[in-house]
């Protein structure tokens, strides 16, 4: 019965990650018009199904063993995790609805610094699932790059 819990949570999870791209249309007319260097558009999908999967794992890692945690360290974690998610969620409304470049490259940094916020605390809670925030923490620099590159170029 635990296993069904856990799949249902994944889920939601996994629900609750791509509602924002779902709420604010990618518009690629719009990245590809845009000069300098950038990646190509097949890259976004596949990349942020990767790291929506390994968000959702880590969090059911840690909500699983939470009763094991210091409270205020998990509350801490939780709430840097509430932030990412808030954060990087606006990413598509700023920098494709409103094709905002210097907002969307700020709302990167503050993905990458909350994201890596994050994983920080989440080493106080549980080594293993905090290894599963690396791939977001590199591709937040990756992110930041070419954030900064388009928004200097346009």
């Amino acid at each position: 019965m635990k296993w069904i819990k856990r799949i249902f949570s994944f889920l939601l999870l996994l629900g609750l990650y791509f509602l924002p791209s779902i709420i604010f249309r990618t518009d690629t007319n719009f990245y590809n018009e845009l000069n300098g260097p950038k990646l190509p558009s097949i890259v976004f999908p596949i990349v942020w199904t990767i790291l929506y999967i390994l968000l959702s794992i880590h969090i059911i890692i840690i909500f699983e063993n939470r009763k094991k945690y210091n409270k205020s360290d998990f509350l801490r974690w939780f709430t840097f995790l509430l932030i990412n998610y808030v954060i990087s969620s606006s990413f598509s409304y700023f920098f494709f609805v409103k094709q905002n470049l210097f907002l969307g490259y700020v709302i990167t940094l503050f993905t990458l610094l909350s994201i890596t916020l994050t994983c920080i605390e989440s080493l106080l809670l549980c080594k293993k699932a905090s290894i599963l925030l690396l791939p977001y923490i590199l591709w937040g620099i990756i992110a930041s790059i070419f954030g900064i590159l388009l928004y200097l170029n346009n």
